[in-house]
């Protein structure tokens, strides 16, 4: 009975054990792989960017420049433009409602912040923390804010693995700088459903920002990517208001 309960005791305390694998002559863990990922998004707090984005669907392709405003948790201003540097649209968006101001029409389109509005504006479905990570990089969804299921290295690279209710989520993160290089959404067939790329990451005072991101949905054959050619960081204070001039349409969606 004693040797029983020292083999009970054993696999009860490699149960505990934090998942680690060996990767250049030492061992890391996924808890200080998930906490460099968690400490480089907390750093940043507002940001301050103009660049390019563009809009892949089977029924259009678009691009065009654009600015941002975005303030940390929860707010979140881009202003669109076309060919010569004309307005083409705005919106702001936070975590309750949207304003969606569409220059060439004058409208103003506004509603309540969920995945079927926000699809109307970029074509694609998405959720508000999705945008903000769109923007700003790669960071463990909330339901992943745990010990994964598995934790491997593949093809030189960190691999977190999460299993949901619908499938599953893997997160890639490069070694040597410990950020989130890409995510990948699969059902529960293994399939990819969604995929989400960050790349070029610069440092800008203390976190590092991607330069280059993308969002593929490959059942619907959709994609977003967006390329920074400026960025600035936690600059205080940032006003992420939107507006419109008084004689616009209102639309409520």
């Amino acid at each position: 009975m004693r040797s029983s309960g020292r083999f009970l005791l054993i696999l009860l305390i490699g149960g505990c054990a934090a998942p680690t694998v060996r990767y250049a002559d030492r061992s890391v863990t996924a808890e200080q792989v998930q906490e460099s990922v968690r400490a480089n998004y907390a750093a940043l707090s507002t940001l301050l960017g103009s660049g390019n984005i563009s809009v892949e669907s089977p029924e259009m392709a678009q691009s065009g420049s654009f600015t941002l405003k975005l303030k940390k948790p929860d707010s979140l201003l881009v202003v669109l433009e076309g060919p010569f540097g004309i307005e083409v649209g705005a919106a702001l968006v936070t975590r309750k409602e949207f304003l969606f101001y569409n220059s060439l029409s004058n409208k103003l389109f506004t509603g309540s912040t969920n995945a079927v509005n926000l699809s109307k504006m970029l074509r694609m479905n998405i959720e508000f923390d999705e945008m903000l990570s769109l923007f700003t990089g790669g960071l463990f969804f909330a339901e992943d804010q745990r010990e994964p299921d598995d934790f491997q290295i593949e093809d030189e690279q960190f691999v977190l693995t999460f299993r949901n209710s619908t499938g599953s989520r893997r997160y890639w993160i490069e070694p040597e700088a410990m950020l989130i290089g890409r995510i990948q959404h699969l059902d529960q067939r293994g399939r990819l459903v969604i995929e989400q790329w960050f790349s070029d990451f610069q440092p800008s005072g203390e976190t590092r920002v991607p330069r280059r991101m993308r969002v593929i949905q490959h059942r619907e054959r959709r994609a977003v990517s967006v390329a920074y050619s400026d960025i600035s960081v936690n600059t205080d204070p940032v006003d992420c208001t939107l507006r419109v001039p008084s004689n616009a349409e209102r639309v409520q969606w």
